[in-house]
């Protein structure tokens, strides 16, 4: 006869016990959003998810979109989501979305069910290397011994799991995985005596955080070397994508102020929105600047960058002409994103710490002849936005301007998309929030971010997704997920036949350039929306636009909006906006 806790039974057991061990202390300590794709090997772990009510989860079949769907929770609520899945190639697929959280510095935990150390290196199925399958990508890498060869304890889980906060938070934040081998069989034969959800631990005292100190002696000197370096010369301010405080944009603007000088804010710095429109903040200098290139003039001396370097070709252009003498990245929990080598020094430091601190350190000053030039070609690009030369991406652009309710959500493909959002989206009021995977730049997996995203978004404010064709075609498995998020979801494809942004390119001058990069893809976006019980509409001509969008966006059910191009005007409108600057 059987006895309840054979030797097998107690391996199960162990397994399942482990895992709800891990799954409750990551909740304890903040992670409470997991995303599961199914498989046999990571049974005990979705298991100890799934009968945890203090959980979410969402079970997505796909592990690359599931990947990206937990970006996009991460991106929003800027706290970890918690992947799981099975071994072998499925943990591969989360490849691309990590490499995304890495360099976009978005903490992700990965969760990978492994096969025990006697099934590699022999053949076994599903048995491949995977603690340092990521490589330089993570931030940390725990491969644990097999599950059932250690008693999971409440303190040292506790401990493991700290290290991984840290890990995921500080000082840059990023993706971390947990390596886990689980030996057959994976669950008890029955589930008696399971203590699903585990007595807590007093809670720990909490981490210091990593602070710099902005008032050092250390700090003064860069910063009056800095003023002394700067003072009564041109310069500029470049905002790129970063995670800046409430209070960051009035201090952004007393600076320009004191210092006289524009400041270039990349659509994804969301410096752009929320605030009454500044003349200091440019949003045209994509196109502007081709004219300062032309003449190959009006450079500054400084300047002072903050996040990511902008994802304008043209100002990394203009500043090559000349390298301002002057360069100053103030970076704080991201990566380094200095592509053209311009730097001169860097400091560690919240954004809106510096600025306050700078105000003291700097004098202010007076330079007209500096600034006129700048202000000149922002009112000239956006006279051309209002005279009626709207027409393809320019008009889509101009119609959202006008309509999308304040706190909106808008996520913006790669390739033109996001470039035609830097040219043409001015600055407004209302508030609005943009995203973009703009770390590796990927066409893959945008529409599972928008997903993530939305599932963590509050239902009554509006998700719009402004996705080229061949991005939507690339991941078109996730419109199984859109009814799954809820809310209010606008997903618009610009159909211009394929990958546009090679027409601005020298392939575009090659004979094959229409099967090696333009690539046109073959799909019928009616079907597919229908395929998964989508509300379709097709908008072919720019009439139509101010008639329907506006409508459509206050639609709470899903849609999908096709909005067709026609190529060849698209690269006109670009070239007559560009040569109306000049």
């Amino acid at each position: 006869m059987r006895t309840p806790y054979s030797n097998e039974d107690k391996l199960g057991r162990i397994n399942l016990q482990w895992s709800i061990l891990l799954i409750q202390t990551l909740i304890e300590q903040g992670i409470s959003r997991f995303v599961i794709s199914p498989g046999s090997r990571s049974t005990p772990l979705a298991l100890a998810v799934a009968r945890n009510p203090k959980t979410e989860h969402w079970v997505i079949i796909d592990e690359r979109s599931a990947a990206f769907f937990a970006l996009g929770q991460a991106k929003q609520s800027h706290a970890p989501t918690a992947l799981i899945c099975t071994s072998g190639s499925a943990v591969a697929n989360w490849l691309p979305a990590v490499v995304e959280a890495n360099h976009a510095s978005v903490p992700l935990l990965l969760l990978s069910a492994d096969r025990p150390a006697e099934l590699h290196g022999c053949g076994a199925n599903q048995a491949i290397e995977q603690s340092q399958l990521f490589g330089v990508q993570l931030r940390g890498t725990h491969p644990l011994v097999p599950v059932d060869e250690i008693t999971p304890s409440r303190v040292t889980m506790t401990q493991l799991i700290t290290e991984v906060m840290m890990e995921l938070q500080q000082p840059i934040p990023g993706p971390v995985q947990i390596n886990i081998p689980f030996r057959e069989p994976l669950l008890p034969r029955s589930f008696e005596q399971i203590d699903w959800i585990p007595e807590p631990l007093p809670p720990l005292p909490p981490t210091p955080p990593i602070l710099i100190e902005t008032s050092s002696p250390s700090r003064r000197t860069a910063l009056s070397t800095l003023n002394e370096s700067i003072h009564g010369k041109p310069g500029i301010i470049l905002c790129g994508e970063a995670h800046y405080s409430d209070t960051f944009y009035l201090e952004l603007i007393a600076v320009a102020e004191q210092l006289d000088c524009p400041v270039l804010a990349d659509p994804l710095s969301n410096l752009r929105w929320g605030h009454p429109p500044h003349p200091r903040v440019l949003c045209h200098y994509d196109g502007t600047l081709r004219k300062l290139i032309a003449a190959n003039h009006h450079h500054p001396q400084w300047v002072i960058q903050f996040g990511d370097f902008p994802l304008s070709r043209n100002i990394a252009r203009w500043l090559q002409q000349s390298p301002p003498d002057t360069y100053l990245v103030v970076q704080h929990k991201r990566l380094w994103s200095d592509p053209n080598a311009f730097s001169t020094e860097t400091l560690e430091v919240a954004p809106e710490q510096f600025c306050r601190t700078l105000r003291v350190h700097c004098s202010r000053v007076d330079l007209p002849q500096w600034n006129q030039p700048f202000l000149s070609m922002e009112q000239q690009a956006q006279q051309w936005s209002m005279d009626g030369n709207a027409l393809n991406e320019h008009q889509l652009l101009r119609q959202l301007h006008q309509h999308l309710p304040a706190q909106t959500r808008l996520f913006s493909g790669n390739s033109m998309v996001i470039r035609d959002i830097d040219g043409w989206l001015p600055q407004r009021e209302a508030p609005l929030q943009l995203y973009a995977n703009r770390g590796a730049s990927g066409i893959d997996g945008n529409l599972s971010t928008v997903c993530g995203i939305r599932s963590t978004t509050p239902s009554e404010i509006p998700l719009v997704a402004l996705l080229g064709d061949l991005t939507l075609f690339h991941d078109l498995n996730a419109l199984s997920l859109v009814h799954k998020t809820g809310g209010n979801l606008t997903l618009i494809v610009i159909n211009n036949g394929g990958g546009n942004i090679f027409s601005y390119l020298p392939p575009a001058q090659l004979p094959e350039f229409e099967t090696l990069w333009l690539t046109p893809p073959e799909i019928d976006f009616e079907q597919a929306a229908k395929l998964y019980h989508i509300h379709y509409l097709r908008i072919g001509n720019g009439l139509e636009l101010p008639q329907q969008l506006p409508q459509q966006l206050q639609t709470k059910t899903p849609k999908l909006i096709e909005w067709v191009v026609d190529r060849n005007h698209s690269i006109q409108t670009h070239q007559q906006y560009w040569e109306s600057l000049q």
